[in-house]
């Protein structure tokens, strides 16, 4: 009867036992989880750092943390495997093993603690490892309990792969270096990729005291750590013996760290953009970047002490930015050199000219030798000057943009419309900056608007891109932004014009207002290089302007950049070259060569678009000539008679031509038989009288003075606008003094607001 209860007791025993661990384990697990859901883990870095590097991902500039540490992220592809291998022999060679901890380390560690009464190797795991390095350590067992869980659960929530890239981010290397790439390029100067095996097993070590051993302060110390792990790697196999006894031989040479300076503002610019991307990898070109440094440093000694430079090179085709230097020299604050003058908004000075003759081509209003006027021309409440230079006269859309003439660029932009004009250039990603609630003016032709040295490599590389603007891109991988701002065409056409005399180069210069701002913007083969020069304060630098200061810096760049297999700069069918007449076909007094777009030629623009209103505006006249005189007739007046058709040149040009091309001299005078109302329309009707052309004056033998000198202005409606040398005087009277008293040559020229001139040269003896 006994007998079954004792079978029942011996059955229900087990039972009991294994329901009772059963609920151990479920209450462990829960436990456990309720501990790892208050208290998550997580590998996000404790702080901070960014390091902004070339193309070839050499660093341009490390931002450190609030503790002023720096890191070099990398993975572990990207790493010497002799470093891995020294790493994992020398810490931890069970790592891709265990679970985070190591019983047999621990234990052997103990062991040998307690046997020798100090510590003679570690029971860490490189997960614990990383634990005390992403949470710290409490002193003591608890501590080091503490550290255990975290380090099993970290291999719960992240691959090995994620806690070695941890690890090798963020162990220490010494003062204010963790991570194996930045210890490598601070102490070798090399990415961590390149270790040779004493280096890698130098690194390997470092960390377990990298005050104590730190090689650029400690070379024995640190040659004694490193011989150690070669030691275990000779003892593991992973190293041969020839190996060990060169690697040992390699003397301890450590650099002092220094963090890389090589482009600061362009790195500062991409980390405020964002600040938390730990890598950014920009376009910059290495073997651009560095010698471009260089240049700009031996330049910036010919400059004045607070002035600035900046320069930009630009590649073709992408719009990728190869060099940067965004101010004269980060470390010297009295040149302001804080300040990013790539970015800064100022005049451009005369750089937008180009764009001006190139809408016009577009427009078919002009071709590259179309007849312009450098004269003192009025647009109606604007008369702009040239700069420190008197006037030309006729001068065709080449000669103007290549001497960067004041009043042709005025001339053509009033025919484009400067409103237009502005609109066209913001669509093609330029925006040009106004003042509050200005509108766009013929001024923007003479540097009446602010912009910047990359918003105008922008607008120049249309110049050789088809006609379409490149956005800088200084990312890489960042995609390619195009606009159109002229037709291939025009584009061709205009870079054709600035060619220099190697056509090589085409190149356009640049001066604000008070010699505030020099420039000089490249278009090469390959490249679009611009350079500004100038005081970051905004004071005057008198006797520099864009051809004498900026422009030798912008050729010198050019000859040192590499070439490309690659032409960006191609004739497009539609171009072709012609022979064309001034003033008309009908008259050829001059002749010349003409690029044009599908063989236009557009006639000569005869005036100002207002004095174009209500007035005949062609270079061809037509009038009746008496047979048997040869004079000037009414229809009608004489029996006989013959229409004429003969060319006249424009009116303000009238007294800057030769006698023979004058109207007053090409057409005939009036026949007496018929009425004197026929009087020509189209004689010089104002004239400059009280001093001859040429006219050599002499200042008095022993006081050395110069009588003042009195012109007047025959002719003409008020007001009248007079210039010396190019500059405008403030005199509106058809009388005018003046007092002199430099040698020299100089240019006097009067106009009306008819659009008639006239012009005298004279000398100061």
């Amino acid at each position: 009867m006994n007998c079954p209860l004792v079978i029942t007791m011996a059955v229900e025993t087990p039972m009991k036992w294994i329901k009772i661990f059963f609920v151990a384990m479920l209450t462990s697990i829960v436990v456990l989880n309720t501990i790892d859901q208050l208290a998550p883990v997580d590998l996000t870095p404790r702080t901070t750092t960014l390091v902004v590097t070339d193309r070839q991902g050499e660093p341009l500039r490390a931002f450190a943390d609030e503790q002023g540490i720096w890191r070099y992220p990398v993975t572990p592809e990207q790493v010497s495997p002799n470093y891995l291998t020294a790493l994992f022999t020398f810490e931890d060679q069970y790592f891709y093993q265990h679970p985070g901890i190591n019983p047999g380390a621990l234990v052997r560690a103990t062991w040998q603690w307690l046997s020798s009464g100090e510590v003679v190797s570690g029971g860490s795991t490189l997960t614990m490892q990383v634990a005390r390095l992403r949470y710290g350590q409490a002193p003591g067992v608890s501590g080091k309990l503490v550290q255990m869980w975290r380090a099993l659960q970290l291999e719960w929530h992240y691959s090995k792969a994620d806690i070695l890239t941890y690890y090798l981010n963020h162990a220490p290397f010494g003062g204010a270096i963790e991570g194996v790439e930045a210890a490598s390029r601070s102490y070798f100067g090399h990415s961590a990729d390149i270790l040779t095996d004493a280096q890698a097993a130098l690194l390997a070590g470092l960390p377990q005291a990298p005050s104590y051993y730190r090689p650029d302060r400690h070379p024995g110390r640190a040659a004694y750590q490193r011989d150690k792990v070669l030691a275990r790697l000779l003892a593991s196999g992973e190293l041969l013996a020839e190996g060990y006894q060169a690697a040992k031989l390699e003397p301890v040479i450590a650099n002092l760290p220094r963090r890389p300076l090589q482009a600061p503002l362009l790195a500062r610019q991409l980390r405020n953009e964002t600040p938390n991307a730990g890598l950014i990898t920009t376009t910059i070109d290495r073997q651009v970047q560095q010698p471009l440094r260089q240049l700009t440093s031996n330049y910036t000694q010919q400059l004045p002490p607070n002035a600035s430079l900046a320069a930009v090179v630009m590649r073709h085709g992408d719009g990728q930015v190869l060099g940067y230097v965004g101010s004269a020299d980060f470390t010297d604050n009295q040149r302001f050199a804080h300040i990013d003058m790539t970015r800064a908004q100022r005049s451009p000075g005369s750089t937008l000219k180009p764009f001006i003759y190139g809408m016009a081509l577009d427009d078919g209003s002009i071709h590259s030798a179309s007849l312009l006027m450098d004269v003192p021309l009025v647009f109606a409440d604007y008369q702009p000057s040239n700069f420190d230079r008197g006037f030309s006269g006729p001068v065709s859309v080449q000669e103007a943009l290549k001497q960067s003439l004041n009043l042709p660029s005025v001339q053509v932009l009033e025919q484009v419309g400067p409103e237009r004009f502005y609109s066209q250039l913001a669509n093609a990603g330029v925006v040009l900056q106004l003042p509050p609630q200005a509108k766009p003016s013929l001024a923007i032709a003479l540097g009446g608007t602010s912009s910047n040295l990359l918003d105008l490599v922008k607008a120049y590389s249309a110049l050789a891109n088809g006609g379409q603007t490149l956005s800088p891109v200084l990312r890489k991988n960042q995609p390619t932004q195009t606009r159109q701002l002229l037709s291939p065409e025009a584009a061709w056409i205009t870079r054709t014009m600035l060619l220099e005399a190697n056509g090589q180069i085409a190149l356009k210069t640049g001066t604000s207002a008070g010699y505030r701002d020099t420039w000089a913007i490249a278009v090469t083969t390959h490249y679009t290089i611009g350079v500004w020069i100038g005081m970051p304060d905004n004071q005057a630098m008198a006797g520099y302007y864009g051809a004498v200061a900026a422009k030798p810096l912008a050729q010198a760049i050019a000859r040192q950049l590499p070439r490309q297999a690659v032409s960006w700069h191609r004739q497009p069918e539609a171009v072709s070259q012609q022979d064309i007449c001034w003033p008309s076909p009908v008259s050829c007094d001059q002749r010349l060569k003409a690029w044009t777009i599908n063989e236009l030629v557009p006639p000569t623009l005869m005036q100002t678009r207002a004095q174009q209103l209500g007035r005949q505006q062609t270079s061809t006249t037509s009038y009746w000539r008496a047979t048997d005189t040869g004079l000037r007739v009414e229809l009608g007046c004489v029996e006989n008679a013959e229409q004429v058709t003969t060319a006249l040149w424009p009116a303000p040009l009238q007294g800057y031509l030769p006698p023979a091309w004058r109207s007053e001299n090409r057409l005939p005078a009036i026949d007496p038989r018929c009425s004197q109302s026929t009087a020509s329309l189209h004689s010089s009707a104002i004239k400059i009288t009280g001093i001859d052309n040429n006219a050599r004056l002499r200042r008095h033998a022993t006081t050395n003075a110069l009588p003042d000198i009195t012109v007047h202005a025959r002719g003409g409606q008020a007001d009248w606008y007079w210039f010396l040398n190019g500059e405008l005087l403030p005199q509106r009277s058809n009388r005018l003094t003046l007092s002199i008293t430099e040698p020299g040559q100089y240019q006097l020229a009067v106009t009306d607001p008819t659009g008639a001139s006239d012009q005298v040269v004279f000398y100061i003896e």
